[in-house]
């Protein structure tokens, strides 16, 4: 009798992440999963139950694995907010079927928030209370940047992630902080206050 090969569940999401950025949400099954992990499907039974079971599971991971790009540390609000819009600009470039999985809600992630978990109230309070005081600027009009800010990056990186935009990294990255600079020297924030992020 043979020996059996023990596949953990781990490798089997990463297994699934890994199609999932390179050939997109509908090539995932169970035989093309079990191929790539180069496994039978009995593992995936195993952990799972089922396909649907490893979807959901799947969508998780995927949202996790964004979070993990975002990561805040920099101690400064403007430049932390901006590096989530670039990291989520660079993931249209670089992983567009995933972004696509994650807006589209391909997987039935509505319940995990998709991409909505990144600008998630608490963490925006924190953050809009943070660029007002850095800025000098009243709360609700940080909280009005934020917002248009998420707003118009979301609208990019779909334009740029569907191929209906054609532009490069830099530029996508220039539209991202122009936007930035605009909207906050209209609330009245000085452009020398504004250089020490923004060039």
């Amino acid at each position: 009798m043979g020996r059996s090969v023990r596949i953990p569940k781990e490798k089997l999401l990463q297994t699934g992440l890994r199609i999932l950025i390179k050939d997109g949400y509908s090539s995932i099954n169970i035989t093309t999963l079990s191929k790539e992990a180069g496994c039978s499907t009995q593992p995936v039974a195993w952990h799972f139950g089922n396909m649907e079971s490893f979807r959901s599971e799947l969508a998780g991971y995927a949202l996790d694995y964004v979070n993990g790009k975002m990561a805040l540390n920099s101690g400064d609000p403007l430049t932390d907010f901006f590096h989530i819009g670039r990291v989520y600009v660079d993931m249209a470039f670089d992983e567009p079927k995933l972004v696509r999985f994650l807006q589209l809600d391909e997987a039935g992630t509505r319940s995990s928030a998709g991409l909505g978990f990144i600008f998630e109230d608490t963490k925006n309070a924190e953050l809009a209370g943070r660029l007002a005081e850095k800025f000098g600027i009243d709360i609700n009009d940080a909280g009005r940047f934020m917002q248009s800010a998420v707003i118009y990056t979301q609208g990019l990186v779909t334009l740029i992630s569907s191929g209906a935009v054609k532009c490069g990294r830099d530029e996508a990255h220039k539209l991202l902080m122009d936007f930035g600079r605009t909207f906050l020297m209209g609330l009245g924030v000085s452009e020398d206050r504004l250089k020490i992020v923004f060039d």
